[in-house]
């Protein structure tokens, strides 16, 4: 090699000494983000390009932006995560606030909507396993139950800051039924009648008729309804049926007590044990009533009636194939009328006719005046009237040809006298035609008896009373101001 060959090799070397020396790039780490289904999780999974590398979280975060994920970063916990350099396995980088769903409205209901009833416990802390409160009276206009609407609830927010709805709460429906009423607020059901309350498959109806659907018995307890009640079977002993309304009773009653403010209809009757009470405002009505007291403000219809104590505002009036009153003690207000009164054996029997029409009736009818006198008054008053007026005429005549105020004022006295006489014979007359009316009505307070009254009927008509001591066929009794008159029965006489 030349010299000036080995001098250019030197000086080639010695440039390449004083160049910088490039330095290889260093190959970034393999970062994995994976999304949830629902947007509201990121999970991160970070490979290391080279054993040693070391990854922080500025590394991490320009990929997290890449993917668009700016919401809820776990920056802490990736910081962590570089540090331990936990690479290889997946954590949550990120995760989104899930909404908050708005609660469901409801209804309160004020009545018990239990079926499983039990008996009530008394005041002094005993039971009355009679009583179950079977029945769930309420009054028109009287709230049965009441929505509380549901609250709203609160937005989320995903990963990618996007707003997430919250689901909102349900509204119930009012449990609407016959007889109700929804309020104007729609908030509220309310009673559309007085009745009482049916809660069956989530409807509320109210009914003003009550139905036990078998006997009243253990199984129903007592009833109290404020409306009318229909007892399908039979009333057992010693219990109660009451109702605002009408009872009716499809079977018969044993010793119970039973009370309605209309009428009380037993279709097979009664048989009260000496205990069983019947009280209505309205009317009786039953085949037959044996050993029970009945207490009607109106009338008692039946076939029989056997040693009863009975009183009623209106009538009794018996009609079927025996229409008897055997035994026993019966009042009516106005008229009874049966076939029978007592037995061929003289059962003791008391019939009585007792009210206050009556007895002013017969007050009227034992005034001081009677037809006679006050006829007799009548006559007298007209004839003085009569003769009045030929003198009033006379008077008036004068008046005419002289018009002297002396004269003036006896035509006007004589006026007014003549006015005054002539009220009083209308007086008479109203007087006359009250007591026939009187005299007539006193034979609409009777008794009845359309084939036989026995001996052993105890009879009371307003103050009178008679024995009866011989058989009466086809008679009618009735008070007359002297006392009880006795006649045969017409067609008028029966209802």
């Amino acid at each position: 090699m030349s010299t000036e060959s080995g001098l250019d090799q030197a000086n080639v070397n010695a440039e390449n000494a004083n160049q910088e020396i490039p330095v290889k790039e260093e190959q970034p780490p393999q970062i994995d983000i994976r999304v949830s289904m629902d947007n509201m999780a990121a999970y991160l999974k970070v490979k290391p390009a080279y054993s040693g590398q070391k990854i922080s979280y500025e590394d991490i975060s320009p990929a997290l932006a890449q993917q668009g994920i700016t919401y809820g970063i776990c920056e802490e916990q990736i910081r962590l995560f570089c540090k331990e350099e936990k690479f290889y396995t997946e954590m949550l980088c990120a995760k989104g606030t899930y909404p908050v769903d708005g609660t469901d409205g409801f209804i309160d209901y004020f009545f018990n909507t239990s079926t499983d009833y039990k008996p009530k416990e008394r005041e002094n802390g005993t039971i009355d396993f009679r009583d179950l409160e079977i029945v769930k009276n309420v009054e028109k206009d009287t709230v049965l139950c009441t929505i509380t609407p549901p609250k709203d609830g609160t937005d989320g927010t995903d990963i990618f800051s996007r707003s997430v709805a919250f689901k909102p709460g349900r509204f119930p429906a009012l449990p609407t039924g016959n007889n109700t009423v929804v309020s104007e607020d729609r908030l509220s059901l309310i009673a559309g009648l007085d009745g009482c309350i049916e809660y069956k498959n989530s409807t509320i109806n109210v009914s003003d008729v009550f139905y036990v659907r078998g006997d009243v018995d253990s199984a129903s307890g007592n009833i109290n309804a404020i409306g009318s009640v229909v007892v399908m079977g039979d009333v057992r002993e010693g219990f109660s049926v009451k109702a605002g309304k009408d009872i009716s009773i499809r079977g018969m009653a044993e010793g119970a007590s039973i009370e309605a403010q209309g009428t009380i209809s037993i279709s097979n009757g009664m048989n009260g044990m000496g205990k069983g009470t019947l009280k209505a405002g309205g009317n009786i009505v039953g085949k037959y009533f044996e050993n029970a007291i009945l207490i009607s403000e109106n009338d008692i219809y039946a076939d029989i009636l056997m040693n009863c104590k009975a009183t009623v505002q209106g009538s009794i009036i018996l009609k079927g194939r025996r229409a008897s009153l055997i035994g026993g003690s019966y009042q009516a207000g106005q008229k009874m009328v049966v076939k029978s009164i007592g037995a061929p054996s003289y059962t003791t029997t008391s019939v009585s006719i007792q009210s206050q029409q009556l007895n002013d009736k017969l007050v009227i009818g034992k005034e001081e005046n009677s037809l006679e006198q006050l006829e007799h008054q009548r006559a007298q008053a007209q004839n003085e009237f009569e003769e009045f007026q030929k003198k009033f005429a006379e008077l008036t005549s004068l008046g005419g040809r002289n018009d002297s105020g002396r004269e003036n004022l006896m035509v006007k006295a004589a006026l007014m006298k003549k006015i005054q006489m002539g009220e009083a014979i209308k007086a008479i007359d109203a007087k006359i035609q009250k007591l026939k009316e009187t005299k007539n009505q006193l034979s609409d307070y009777k008794i009845v008896g359309t084939s036989i009254i026995y001996i052993g009927t105890k009879m009371t008509i307003g103050p009178f009373i008679m024995n009866i001591n011989n058989d009466y066929s086809n008679t009618k009794f009735y008070a007359g101001p002297e006392g009880i008159v006795s006649a045969p029965v017409l067609l008028s006489d029966l209802p």
